[in-house]
């Protein structure tokens, strides 16, 4: 009798007990937490205010991704200088590349500005595999929480019709919001848009906007004086309205740019989940920066 109670004990504990999930971005984790619902522990590595590019590979990470089922990335070398050590130093063998523990997004919803030729390291910090930074695009986020809830119903397959319910439901919900958000910067009127770094290239593409400059010279190379005074008379060749800052980056230098272009407005916008106050689900995170566009923020 007391074999057949721990028995018992140990199948309804399995039963129930929640998929643990560790994501490189909160964006990732957002979609997760929505797609898994109750089933699945989400948690994110870097914070929604960190430069992706640069996150330090701590012990705690590792220890987190120890007890991951699934790791879900970017992938397209977006964590390329840190993610490696945290999956080495995990020494979890569920979440190694190949293994369904292991899940790539990035590759999978058609990344854009994938380079063409040779690529040297003169050209700034280009990404072979093509612009990382796609969760800014809610069409393709509506596409990987698709494929996120294929894998997780591949890992829990007793609650897979949950995971692809709720992925569809997500998808439609970001394709129905888009046509609002498409329709909402079309009534702004402004067409083109300078920032610092390629981060919001899926954003702009998704919404028809133009992204002329940028104050970075190269992909990660900091603003020098000479590119500052490009990027100015391209403002007002252009007839350019909007500076767009995403937050991790030093916004200091609009001053500048406002003080020889006075009527250009400059906004310090989150370019993640849990990137500002407020912006927990993806949906938020869009609708922010489609109100920056808008001067409501």
């Amino acid at each position: 009798m007391k074999t057949i109670i721990v028995l018992f004990a140990l199948i309804s504990q399995s039963a129930f007990a929640k998929l643990n999930v560790i994501t490189t971005l909160p964006d990732l984790r957002a979609i997760t937490e929505e797609v898994g619902g109750s089933n699945v522990s989400a948690e994110s590595i870097a914070k929604g205010t960190q430069d992706p590019h640069y996150v330090e590979a701590k012990p705690s990470f590792m220890v987190r991704a120890n007890r991951a089922d699934l790791m879900i990335s970017i992938g397209l070398d977006l964590e390329v200088g840190w993610l490696p050590s945290v999956i080495q130093g995990a020494r979890n063998p569920k979440i190694v590349k190949g293994k369904p523990g292991f899940l790539e997004v990035g590759p999978m919803v058609d990344p854009l500005e994938v380079p063409k030729g040779t690529i040297t390291r003169a050209e700034g910090d280009v990404h072979p595999f093509g612009n990382p930074h796609i969760t800014l695009d809610p069409t393709r986020m509506g596409k990987v929480a698709v494929i996120i809830g294929d894998r997780l119903a591949e890992l829990d397959s007793a609650h897979a019709a949950d995971y692809k319910k709720n992925a569809l439901a997500l998808q439609k919900r970001l394709a129905d919001k888009t046509k609002l958000w498409q329709h909402r910067i079309d009534a702004t009127k402004i067409t083109k848009i300078v920032t610092y770094h390629k981060t919001l290239t899926y954003f702009f593409d998704r919404f028809h906007l133009e992204n002329p400059g940028f104050l970075e010279p190269k992909p990660g190379i900091p603003p020098t004086s000479g590119h500052i005074i490009e990027i100015i008379d391209l403002i007002k060749k252009q007839k350019i309205s909007l500076l767009m800052i995403e937050n991790y980056f030093d916004a200091s230098i609009t001053k500048r740019i406002k003080q020889e272009v006075p009527t250009i407005r400059a906004e310090t916008v989150p370019v993640a989940v849990d990137g500002a106050p407020n912006i927990h689900r993806i949906d938020d995170l869009y609708e922010h920066l489609v109100q920056a566009i808008e001067g409501k923020e």
